[in-house]
């Protein structure tokens, strides 16, 4: 699948490929509410979380309700959420892979859609930070937009093949199959936020391969 490892960049999403953002969700709810009780003194017991599970659009809006407060301050409740230093791991096989490919590719990025600040938090968290990162909110492009893509082609000129691997066909795989590079889609589960629905997508949008685990990407 990856020929000519040490001539090759590969290039990582982030959130639902390395880790899985349902996590991250029962972090930042759970943190909420440890702050919610050690400021307010009400025990929400959970609330969060059922609210997510139930599907309400607005979980921080729903709060403010429940403590009787006004609406405007659920800004300063979502910022907690995103600010909140995430209790977020690697899997033993995510960990596994990333040693593996920062051993014997040539190159190794994460690209990733996201705040500057929450990235690199949970990039912490995971222990990544020490993998260049191109964040959407430092370049002020979001995926499908290629300038990010194109970026990492010219800073790593040493490298000669490109590769992708993230979860979401609808909008990941559209700048880097334009530009010739290969192209991963890590199938997900029940708790992925981004659907993988083939069906609404334009074949030459959608990725080269599919694999079950980060595992099945081989290198030769």
């Amino acid at each position: 699948m990856i020929t000519n490892p040490k001539q090759t960049c590969l290039v990582l999403d982030l959130d639902d490929t390395l880790y899985k953002e349902h996590d991250y969700q029962i972090s930042g709810l759970k943190y909420v509410e440890e702050q919610v009780l050690g400021l307010y003194d009400f025990d929400l017991k959970g609330k969060l979380l059922e609210l997510r599970d139930q599907g309400v659009d607005d979980i921080f809006l729903e709060l403010t309700n429940i403590l009787n407060m006004p609406s405007s301050i659920k800004d300063s409740f979502l910022m907690m959420y995103r600010y909140h230093r995430p209790d977020i791991v690697l899997t033993p096989g995510t960990k596994i892979f990333i040693e593996s490919v920062l051993k014997n590719l040539g190159q190794v990025v994460i690209l990733t859609d996201g705040r500057s600040i929450s990235q690199r938090l949970k990039l912490e968290s995971l222990n990544l930070l020490k993998i260049p990162v191109f964040i959407s909110e430092e370049w002020n492009s979001t995926k499908p937009d290629n300038k990010r893509f194109i970026a990492i082609m010219e800073r790593y000129t040493t490298c000669s093949k490109f590769c992708y691997v993230a979860d979401n066909p609808c909008k990941d795989f559209v700048a880097p199959n334009a530009l010739d590079w290969l192209s991963i889609c890590l199938k997900g589960d029940q708790n992925n936020i981004h659907s993988q629905d083939e069906n609404s997508i334009k074949e030459e949008h959608l990725p080269h391969y599919w694999v079950n685990n980060l595992s099945e990407i081989n290198i030769c």
